[in-house]
């Protein structure tokens, strides 16, 4: 069985003695995180929390870019100005860390591991440093938390000394993330009492006492109050100052405006899927390459919205113009580094109605920090231990089953546990926010005589039936589905999934496998292919569906496509239109001998695209078994797994898969 590939030298041992501090005085954190989906972000704060409670302050929580960022623009003393010198100065520092694409560090940690890079650091530039590692990744990649444990590795080089073993969590584990991270945080929590013991007299915070966070919501403006005493933004978002009330969503990272062109079903009514085509027209030029995405900040539905409102008693303050407000004072003679959970400029307003429409995430599956959270909202005793037992690793299964498994949302879980009151002003640290999310492009760049871009989007509409037989949409799907043309958008290009490089193109023969939607980055390839090289090299694509007639994506044009490139090859896979069910692995075994040609040819580059699970798995073996089976050098099992491994180290075996 070939084995999961690991850098040269993994991350370094727990050092024995970390240079530990005894003194209450001096116990303070710095929690980095790295992530594209929010995980990390979200673990990073329980561990702040965590430490909070092992009596830590100041803990402070940020991107690990926001670091570059911090030390480069501070105004503090000299002692901080650069990266290394004020990781010395805490006494722990926490890192969560997501991988993503294919090994690659999240947008939000690249220049981070840019400065650690530098050749002009050496052994000792982080001697001093304690330091606890969290990587989460997908175990179905062959890079799985390749990002972690690079980073791992490089610490230790630099002369950081790691208080316990790395936790690499892994999404695909029976347990999910939650599974190794809760064994992980507990062996952390014993560590750091033995390296940093309390005075004494002094104890450890215990779980019902509630953590007090460093922002809150406040009132703004109290001006032509009503009856409430609260000061109502008008239709136009103007406050009582004339000040503009934040309307807009979040800020997204090199966004840029994009008009929706296009907004078509490409499935039948009648089929139980809807699948758009759309496409996206920018002004100027954004290259892009197969394997690129294009990242959509949703919002979520006003009907979601005023179901929440209605359910936490918050109508009276809804439409009211609030602030951020700062809960804690900074510590004396430490620059503040954490920024506020909202990217809002100071005295900026904004209306509850705005931040649960475009910022907070209010149907998202909650973690288990949500449940321990609200317990403390709640004066119905029953329900109280309720939530408590979804928080207590040893009933971990019990969080699953309500939470995890039956997809239930924070809105289902706040009507089911109806005696739970959350103050308005703790919204922003108890819900999550709302994350971009990514959809592969479909097409391939090329210049336009406007001189403006097009993005071609297949996007499949979330929509099904849980096990709870209730009915679950995806946010953003939901969103872009109910969108008319015309509509502007703020979209980011995000390169970490790219399959190919415009460079390799023209001279690699490729053999595309995909199912779904997972045809986006298959289709943006063949058109890539088509416009550099056509005629020059050769194209399998296997493209697995249901019915000919029903989700058979660009079905037309891969006619056309066949016509006009004789060196291009489609196999296409229906699952339901005969009565034995067909599969892409069925047709990789079906055309093996061709297959095991090309994958023998030194040449040709195999690409898996679509949801992660069985089908990625499921082609894997299938392309062992036609090279054991056929090819001009027959292989033993193996072997052909041997070389499928090989495949995978040297780039020629590609995965891009989703849940």
């Amino acid at each position: 069985m070939a084995t999961l590939a690991t850098p040269p030298d993994p991350s370094p041992s727990p050092s024995p003695s970390p240079s530990p501090t005894t003194s209450n005085s001096d116990r303070s954190a710095l929690i980095l995180y790295g992530t594209e989906t929010g995980t990390s972000q979200d673990l990073a704060h329980e561990l702040s929390r965590t430490l909070t409670r092992l009596r830590f302050s100041p803990v402070d929580v940020l991107a690990l870019d926001d670091l570059i960022t911090s030390t480069s623009t501070s105004t503090s003393p000299s002692s901080y100005s650069s990266i290394q010198t004020l990781l010395q100065t805490y006494t722990l520092t926490l890192i969560t860390l997501s991988t993503t694409g294919q090994g690659d560090f999240p947008n939000n940690a690249r220049k981070f591991w840019q400065f650690l890079l530098r050749r002009k650091l050496g052994p000792t530039t982080l001697h001093g440093v304690n330091y606890a590692l969290v990587g989460l990744g997908d175990s179905s990649y062959l890079k799985f938390n390749w990002a972690a444990r690079k980073l791992g590795k490089r610490l230790g080089q630099l002369g950081a000394r790691a208080v316990v073993e790395a936790c690499e969590a892994d999404e695909q584990g029976d347990e999910g993330v939650e599974g190794s991270y809760l064994q992980w945080v507990a062996g952390l929590r014993d560590r750091v009492l033995e390296l940093w013991p309390l005075s004494e007299g002094v104890e450890v915070l215990g779980e019902e006492v509630e953590v007090q966070e460093r922002w809150k919501l406040g009132v703004g403006v109290r001006q032509s109050a009503g009856a409430n005493g609260f000061s109502h933004v008008n239709g136009a978002g103007v406050n009582g100052r004339g000040g503009k009330e934040q309307q807009a969503g979040p800020p997204m990272a090199d966004s840029f405006p994009a008009v929706l062109e296009v907004n078509d079903r490409a499935t039948p009514a009648s089929h139980w899927q809807d699948v758009r085509f759309m496409k996206l027209r920018a002004s100027g030029q954004h290259d892009y390459l197969p394997g690129d995405a294009i990242a959509v900040m949703p919002e979520n539905m006003a009907e979601d919205v005023e179901t929440l409102i209605k359910q936490l008693k918050w109508d009276d303050v809804a439409d009211v113009p609030l602030t951020l407000q700062s809960n804690t004072a900074p510590a004396v003679g430490r620059p503040s580094l954490q920024k506020p959970p909202l990217d809002l400029e100071p005295g900026q307003q904004i209306t509850l109605r705005t931040l649960l429409t475009k910022y907070l995430d209010i149907n998202a599956i909650p973690r288990r920090s949500f449940f321990a959270t609200i317990a403390r909202y709640t004066s119905d005793e029953m329900h109280r231990e309720r939530l408590l037992e979804f928080t207590d690793p040893q009933y971990l299964d019990e969080y699953f089953d309500y939470a995890t498994r039956p997809r239930r949302g924070i809105i289902e879980v706040l009507q089911e546990f109806d005696t739970v009151h959350i103050p308005w002003e703790q919204c922003i640290n108890i819900f999550p926010m709302l994350r971009a999310r990514q959809f592969s492009i479909a097409s391939a760049y090329h210049d336009t005589p406007s001189g403006e871009t097009v993005f071609e989007l297949l996007i499949a509409i979330v929509k099904y039936r849980t096990v709870i037989k209730r009915i679950r949409q995806g946010v953003c799907t939901r969103y872009l589905a109910k969108l008319p043309v015309g509509t502007e958008l703020r979209v980011a290009l995000r390169r970490e999934g790219r399959i190919a490089d415009r460079s390799e193109i023209a001279e690699t023969n490729h053999i595309l496998i995909g199912a779904g939607t997972g045809l986006a980055p298959l289709r943006a390839l063949v058109h890539e292919k088509e416009l550099r090289s056509l005629g020059r090299s050769s194209t399998m694509l296997i493209f697995g569906c249901r019915n000919r007639d029903s989700d058979y994506f660009f079905s037309e044009e891969w006619a056309s496509t066949t016509a006009r490139w004789p060196r291009f090859q489609l196999v296409p896979a229906f699952s339901r239109d005969q009565a034995t069910k067909v599969y892409v692995q069925d047709q990789i075994r079906d055309h093996g001998e061709t297959i095991a040609s090309m994958m023998q040819d030194g040449r040709t580059v195999v690409i898996v695209c679509g949801a992660s699970g069985q089908m990625p798995k499921a082609v894997r073996q299938a392309l062992i078994d036609v090279l054991a089976q056929n090819g001009q050098w027959r292989m033993l099992p193996e072997e052909a797994e041997e070389y499928v491994a090989d495949m995978e180290k040297r780039g020629r075996y590609k995965q891009e898969t989703w849940s």
